[in-house]
């Protein structure tokens, strides 16, 4: 008899825990705006950025640059956007010991002059620093006399 209630307890409480568990905010979205299209925010609407200078798996930006561009990071990464997966989520270790997240390898950052949700002051800044656009990022070989290197490139 006490297994029964205990099984009856714990099935009558599995609606609040799905509930729960699917009420969970992305950590990840996708905004849109017109003559950027859709790009990549955070659970609060801050916009993602990638920049050209970084490699997969290797941030460039260090030092004062950090100022301008901090590291977003995020434990786990949960999405529910169809133009990405968790996959396509990863973290580095940025040379300063500290963890950032990736997205197809790329790190991805926050612009320190973006104030307001949806804000994207740092599309194109310095023509390579780009609101990460999921539907469009992908990673290409670049072929340079004898080698090949894979970099970050939007259609």
């Amino acid at each position: 008899m006490k297994k029964i209630k205990l099984l009856i307890g714990i099935l009558s409480s599995m609606p609040l825990v799905l509930q729960t568990a699917f009420a969970t905010p992305p950590d990840v979205t996708v905004m849109y705006k017109p003559g950027i299209g859709n790009y990549l925010v955070d659970a609060n609407g801050r916009t993602l950025y990638w920049s050209k200078k970084d490699m997969p798996k290797t941030t460039k930006c260090i030092g004062a640059c950090l100022e301008q561009w901090p590291p977003f990071y995020n434990e786990a990464i949960l999405t529910a956007d169809p133009e990405m997966t968790s996959s396509d989520f990863g973290t580095i270790i940025r040379p300063d010991g500290k963890k950032q997240t990736t997205f197809r390898g790329y790190p991805l950052y926050y612009f320190s002059m973006d104030k307001m949700r949806g804000d994207t002051n740092g599309h194109k800044f310095n023509s390579y620093w780009l609101a990460m656009q999921p539907g469009k990022f992908h990673l290409v070989e670049r072929y340079i006399t004898g080698y090949s290197i894979t970099v970050g490139s939007i259609d």
